[in-house]
């Protein structure tokens, strides 16, 4: 049994299709051939699935209940040979997506950058903090490298976290790594200019923060957060059907189709809620967050309440709002809402 065919019993995997036995991991265990994550100092821990891209999760600044932001890292064996080749946005011999790592961590950083190749790619999802703190470092240790961003992420991140030039992307471009082809997918929802992305060979998509490890995802309404484009997103990523989800939050997921309508039908479920409540009379940000999210931890409101809001306004484009209630009155309690969740008394459900 050779390790060629092992990986590619796992790579064409199907529903459906043969049961793929434990003699193909034995063989992928006592693999002969070396792999890129092999370069990687001993120190990190990551993982190696599927075969070819590697996470490694990186401490940084992001929201509870994650701690890390997943490095992801694609360092083929083979280097390209198609320099010149136009129908690629971008080539090179290795690729990173989402460096986020805190300040703390950047050494860390510069360990994994020094062993990739120069001929470096660096893909962000978007320009929240927690994915691109360790811009700076990779701009530092290998100057040649190429950033691939959205423009309205690049409008957002600061200059002190990359001030050399970008390749713009949009959507639908290709990117090739090491002979390895990866298609970039528009996907808005998190932010308006919230990207993914798809390795062709493994099936692999890296979805950003569409999707994550463990409870569901927030949506940034200060930068574009949209629930209506939120479930477009969720649909085109069940149409391109992906053996494996890859958040930048927690585990990889096996399950994708599974994930995906769990999102939908949890996103549905909470639009019901808001939907009920809205009905029964609550009229205030602060209301309905208080009434939905009542056996949910006074701490994770705030957050929810960027969510409430594009629920809101996601019911109103449908026209499914009650008759009663004014678009206009709701906007004005959204500055109140900090103070009266600090206010709050959980015990009697009072202010």
């Amino acid at each position: 049994m050779s390790t060629e065919s092992c990986l590619t019993w796992l790579l064409e995997v199907k529903p459906c299709s043969d049961r793929v036995g434990p003699l193909v991991v034995f063989a992928l265990i006592n693999d002969s051939l070396q792999s890129a994550a092999r370069t990687l100092p001993p120190t990190l821990r990551y993982q190696e699935y599927p075969p070819g891209v590697v996470i490694l999760p990186m401490r940084s600044k992001t929201r509870k209940p994650f701690l890390t932001t997943n490095l992801v890292i694609f360092a083929p064996k083979q280097v390209s040979d198609t320099v010149g080749d136009c129908s690629f946005v971008a080539h090179g011999d290795a690729l990173i997506v989402d460096p986020g790592c805190r300040h703390e961590y950047h050494e860390e950083l510069k360990q994994i950058i020094a062993c990739l190749p120069e001929k470096l790619i660096v893909f962000v999802t978007h320009h929240h903090l927690d994915h691109v703190e360790g811009l700076s470092i990779i701009q530092k240790c290998n100057p040649n490298a190429t950033l691939l961003a959205h423009e309205n992420t690049m409008r957002r991140i600061g200059k002190g976290d990359w001030s050399l030039g970008y390749t713009s992307v949009s959507g639908e471009e290709d990117i090739l790594v090491g002979g390895h082809r990866l298609t970039v997918i528009f996907a808005p929802g998190h932010t308006d200019s919230h990207m993914a992305l798809l390795d062709v060979s493994t099936n692999s998509l890296i979805v950003g923060d569409h999707c994550v490890g463990q409870g569901s995802a927030a949506l940034d309404i200060t930068s574009g957060g949209n629930m209506t484009e939120y479930f477009q997103t969720s649909y085109k990523f069940l149409e391109l059907s992906p053996h494996t989800l890859i958040p930048m939050h927690g585990r990889v997921n096996l399950w994708p189709k599974n994930m995906l309508c769990g999102y939908l039908k949890n996103r549905r479920s909470r639009e019901e809620s808001i939907l009920k409540a809205i009905e029964n009379g609550a009229d205030t940000l602060f209301d309905i967050v208080a009434n939905v999210y009542s056996g949910v931890d006074r701490s994770l409101w705030t957050a929810a309440a960027s969510n409430v809001r594009l629920h809101v306004d996601h019911l109103d484009q449908q026209k499914k709002l009650p008759k009663g209630f004014s678009m206009e009155n709701f906007i004005g309690s959204l500055v109140a809402f900090e103070s009266l969740v600090v206010a709050f008394e959980p015990s009697s459900g009072k202010l």
